[in-house]
């Protein structure tokens, strides 16, 4: 099958190959067992995946982790050579006995690492793996699922963002930044969003933010003092920390909360004073870390309820900025890895 290979270091437009990759089978099945890892050889005393599916891609999803896998930086090492991808829609071909029941069925999925979703064919399993949403077109499918439960979990399960709380959300034009903003605006929060350049500024009020700050133009943080007052967020939503997020932490009223979902901007060590002596709570979010093999369904299934109901009641959509073909995979995924991205970007794998 055609495949974006990852055996080398580097970008992607460095190190991706167009390879005629072999396609997985039960027998490599045999081979694995999922973990943080993703699908990883087994170690002695192990047992192989159970469940899964082999998927014909539609079309994938194109996100930050693409780069970093590549370039070594993900938390996790990747085993080469692997194919690139994590998340798609697709049709699903063959299935272990458990999950007969998606065989034939348009679905979306996180495709883990040896056989991801830049390739004709992929391993999907669950409990990321479900019935696309059917007024979805493909493109919005494909890279609605991760995005949209990690802006749950940040939002909802961790954050705990409610109706008339004003937020603050840093980084907010990107992928899962963007579901985030959507999932604030539905719980009835007044959103402060923070973005650079006039373009990312304007992708982000059409998503129905009235006050969207261009910290390429102006201080942010002047900005939003500004617009609603000294120490008057309630809630920092955080994908970028760095400077960016240590600075935001001085708009924060007593007893707010700075929710960190993320770190484009870097990693600043945080001192407990300044969270002990101005009573404001600092608030980790990480989707797979953590919980049990038995808590992750039952999160990513909370997850999935929550925002269907969004979508039935046209409160979310896949903000989808870009469509590209199979082979402008590794160029287009430098625009990520140099933050030129709006919302999400993905790729036709079928022809």
């Amino acid at each position: 099958m055609k495949a974006w290979v990852v055996r080398g270091e580097g970008l992607p437009h460095e190190v991706f190959e167009r390879e005629d990759f072999p396609e997985p089978t039960h027998d490599a099945m045999s081979g694995y067992c999922i973990d943080l890892e993703g699908l990883r050889p087994l170690r002695d005393g192990e047992e192989p995946a159970r469940e899964y599916a082999f998927m014909r891609v539609v079309c994938a999803g194109l996100a930050k982790p693409d780069v970093t896998m590549a370039t070594g930086q993900y938390p996790v090492p990747m085993l080469r050579p692997y194919v690139s991808g994590q998340e798609a829609v697709g049709i699903v071909e063959e299935a272990t006995p458990g999950l007969q029941h998606f065989v034939g069925k348009r679905v979306v999925a996180f495709t883990p690492q040896p056989y991801g979703s830049f390739a004709e064919r992929c391993v999907v399993m669950p409990p990321m793996m479900y019935e696309a949403p059917e007024s979805f077109s493909d493109e919005e499918a494909a890279a609605f699922l991760i995005p949209s439960h990690t802006a749950h979990h940040v939002v909802i399960r961790r954050g705990q963002v409610k109706e008339g709380e004003t937020v603050l959300v840093l980084g907010a034009a990107g992928g899962v930044p963007s579901s985030a903003v959507q999932i604030c605006l539905a719980e009835g929060a007044r959103v402060v969003a923070v973005a650079g350049g006039a373009e990312k500024v304007e992708f982000v009020r059409k998503l129905g933010v009235d006050i969207v700050i261009d910290h390429g133009a102006e201080d942010f943080v002047a900005a939003v003092i500004r617009e609603v007052g000294p120490n008057a967020i309630d809630a920092i939503v955080d994908f970028v920390q760095g400077e960016a997020g240590q600075r935001a932490r001085s708009l924060l009223r007593v007893e707010g909360r700075h929710i960190m979902a993320g770190h484009a901007g870097g990693l600043i060590p945080v001192h407990p004073n300044e969270f002990y002596l101005q009573n404001w709570t600092l608030i980790g979010c990480c989707v797979g870390s953590g919980y049990s093999k038995e808590q992750m369904p039952r999160n990513e299934d909370e997850a999935h309820a929550y925002v269907l109901d969004l979508i039935d009641r046209g409160l979310y959509r896949t903000p989808v900025s870009k469509v590209v073909g199979f082979d402008e995979i590794p160029e287009t995924l430098r625009d990520v890895a140099e933050r030129r991205v709006m919302g999400r970007i993905v790729a036709r794998i079928d022809s």
